[in-house]
């Protein structure tokens, strides 16, 4: 199941990063350090697909057993 899930997880991973980091850019507060909180959320979009991807792995697994 790693190998499902990690396969998931290079699908899942850039979109998550870069619907964080577009979220980043949108908010007028965080002009200011930009720089900063795009690297934080695209580290954050990475991690935050590692659940995701192991959920939908072991969703596939299930049911194509």
């Amino acid at each position: 199941m790693w190998r499902v899930a990690a396969l998931f997880w290079v699908f899942i991973a850039p979109v998550a990063a870069g619907a964080l980091v577009l979220a980043a850019m949108m908010a007028p507060a965080l002009q200011d350090q930009l720089g900063k909180w795009i690297v934080v959320a695209a580290i954050a979009g990475f991690a935050v697909a590692i659940p995701i991807a192991w959920t939908v792995a072991k969703s596939f697994a299930s049911k194509t057993a």
